[in-house]
């Protein structure tokens, strides 16, 4: 790593201000090789519960229990419905809490689905999954599963866009 001076005539050296590319590319590859090595140890931190495949099949005359949907429409109303076709069952919110640990009995190490309206605030989904949490539901996923009831419709349509006459 050197400067190099201008050799022009006279005593006016003056420096020239090009960078040295080479100390440059050395060092990026340097921090290159950091980042691939480093990276895989970092990944490996994250924990992932892989479900087991069940080899013996459940007894004949057991129904598996129906999955739990908790469902928020636009209007902010909550819903509870079990099995896919089942019917949405209205909860006030403050009753929410007391409904959610009544369910808890059957359903808190069950994986439990939370289904929003797109409209929806992000901050009431994320206030229900805490709720959840906090009432012992220990498995809760997003769904966006078509089998549970649409979001417009439990109690009215949705309302339709406003078209201006003229």
């Amino acid at each position: 790593m050197g400067m190099n001076v201008k050799q022009d005539s006279g005593d006016d050296a003056a420096p020239v201000a090009e960078i040295n590319v080479t100390p440059l590319v050395d060092v990026m590859l340097v921090l290159l090789i950091i980042f691939m090595v480093s990276m895989p140890l970092m990944m490996s931190q994250l924990s992932i519960e892989i479900p087991k495949k069940s080899l013996t099949p459940p007894p004949p005359g057991v129904k598996p229990k129906p999955t739990m949907y908790v469902l928020v429409d636009d209007a902010g109303s909550y819903y509870f419905q079990f099995g896919g076709d089942g019917i949405a069952e209205p909860v006030a919110f403050e009753q929410l809490q007391a409904k959610l640990v009544e369910k808890a009995e059957d359903y808190a190490q069950e994986l439990v689905y939370v289904k929003a309206a797109p409209r929806l605030d992000y901050g009431r989904v994320v206030t229900l999954i805490e709720t959840m949490g906090k009432t012992g539901y220990n498995k809760v996923a997003l769904d966006k599963n078509e089998n549970a009831i649409p979001l417009d419709m439990p109690g009215e349509a949705a309302p339709e866009e406003a078209v201006p006459a003229g």
